[in-house]
């Protein structure tokens, strides 16, 4: 028997469900700090940017690393979606991938990994977390 492959007919909007950038929040903290927040399932991740460039850290902190000002970064709406079947059973779930900016767009301090499931009416949060870069020696 041939397998089939599943074609994904999706609309994903920025205003509901699992990775509504209103359900992620970003705010620089004290310390080399970004603290991301995500409502949908009170969950903190915390990323560390004591490793980036100082000219880049001397912008946002002072010499004790306490932040200058306060700053808010963001959560970028879902900017790639891809069927995944993790098991090799079948069964496909979907892995969305959200960019977290710092202090501007281009300022890219991490990125949201979403695995959705399907619940028989909706695709829904199943896990999620996040992915940091990292930092070249020298």
């Amino acid at each position: 028997m041939e397998r089939q492959t599943p074609i994904f007919i999706l609309l994903l909007t920025t205003n509901h469900g699992c990775c509504s950038t209103r359900m992620n929040l970003t705010k620089h903290k004290d310390n080399y700090k970004v603290e991301v927040f995500s409502k949908r399932n009170n969950a903190r991740y915390l990323i560390d940017l004591s490793l980036r460039d100082p000219e880049y850290l001397t912008g946002i902190y002072d010499t004790n690393g306490k932040l200058k000002e306060p700053i808010s970064g963001w959560v970028d709406p879902i900017s790639g979606i891809y069927p995944v079947d993790f098991g090799f059973d079948g069964v496909f779930y979907l892995l969305a991938y959200q960019q977290i900016a710092g202090t501007f767009h281009a300022d890219t301090v991490g990125t949201m990994q979403n695995r959705l499931k399907w619940n028989g009416y909706m695709f829904v949060l199943d896990y999620q977390d996040l992915a940091i870069y990292g930092a070249n020696d020298g």
